[in-house]
């Protein structure tokens, strides 16, 4: 029997090794960063706050960039301002999110986000969407995503007011048409040299497609929210195929290609979770562990930068 047994086991790793897998293999000595985290992206809906304070509480996570979903039936934005109300250290927080837009900024866009950086406690411009594919859990649209002109005269407006104020401006786009939006995305950065753009998910690009981006501009940093993942939740699967890939494989261990990038450009990422439904802060301590596996197998000193150092400065804030 423990022959058979034997003999079974050896046939299966051998099918598994013709197929082209590979059992994974885990650092027995590696350990989890145990270090303080800013999370660097965070967005709620009303009704949200005990899921964001109990996650955080359990992950440990000292420090949010937060900011509101404005939707007409669960704008999450009040709930924000009481949050930074009641923890003014803990929180740093953004002009809302908006939805339904297409083409340009609108006008009163435009100037309600100006009006709420000069009134304050706003410190950043929330996640615009300006290419963004449809999602399988989300909206369905006509055009299959969601899409704001980069040299829109509204855009150029906001940001050159946020630039005047040294403001960052997080500008989502996503690297399914790569060839369409990265030309008008280069001639955005150069535009506006003085502005800080934060690059959520670094659009789920490939590391080659990242190192194109920082090595052209000074002024886009990242977030690596959703990049412990390979990302697959797009309703088109032409589109989900041209997307990168996580920075780790199929075991955790975070690739070297992303390693070199965290070494090339120490001062450009940001740990986040990107937590913004309710799905995803169910799993926000399992979202946390998974990064801290990753950034402990980084030496100190680039661990911390990428944990929370490079938050801070970027954000404007000292623990």
């Amino acid at each position: 029997m423990v022959l058979r047994a034997f003999l079974i086991a050896l046939i299966c790793c051998s099918c598994s090794a013709q197929a082209g897998e590979r059992p994974c293999v885990r650092d027995a000595a590696k350990q989890e960063y145990a270090g303080p985290l800013f999370d660097a992206m965070a967005q709620i809906e009303s009704g949200m706050t005990s899921s964001l304070l109990a996650g955080m509480d359990a992950s440990r996570v000292v420090r949010m960039a937060l900011f509101a979903r404005k939707h007409r039936k669960r704008d999450g934005e009040s709930d924000v301002l009481a949050l930074k109300r009641r923890f003014p250290e803990r929180f740093v927080i953004g002009v809302p999110k908006q939805f339904d837009v297409r083409d340009d900024l609108p006008d009163r866009f435009v100037g309600a986000a100006v009006a709420a950086i000069d009134k304050g406690p706003y410190k950043f411009v929330g996640e615009i969407l300006l290419a963004h594919a449809d999602k399988s859990h989300g909206e369905q649209t006509a055009d299959g995503e969601r899409y704001i002109s980069a040299d829109g005269k509204n855009v150029a407006q906001l940001l050159a007011a946020m630039e005047k104020r040294h403001i960052p401006v997080m500008a989502h786009w996503e690297v399914y048409d790569w060839s369409r939006d990265w030309p008008n995305f280069d001639a955005l950065y150069a535009r506006f040299p003085g502005l800080t753009f934060i690059w959520p998910h670094a659009g789920f690009a490939s590391a080659e497609q990242v190192n194109t981006v920082l090595s052209t501009h000074p002024n886009v940093v990242i977030t690596l929210s959703k990049k412990e993942s390979n990302q697959r939740s797009l309703s088109s699967d032409e589109k989900a195929e041209l997307l990168g890939g996580a920075v780790v494989d199929s075991c955790g261990n975070l690739l070297p290609e992303w390693r070199d990038l965290f070494d090339n450009y120490h001062d450009r990422f940001m740990f986040a979770t990107d937590a913004h439904k309710d799905s995803r802060w169910r799993k926000y301590a399992q979202i946390v562990k998974q990064w801290r596996l990753i950034l402990g197998q980084l030496p100190d000193p680039l661990a911390r930068e990428l944990a929370w150092g490079n938050a801070e400065r970027i954000y404007g804030v000292r623990q």
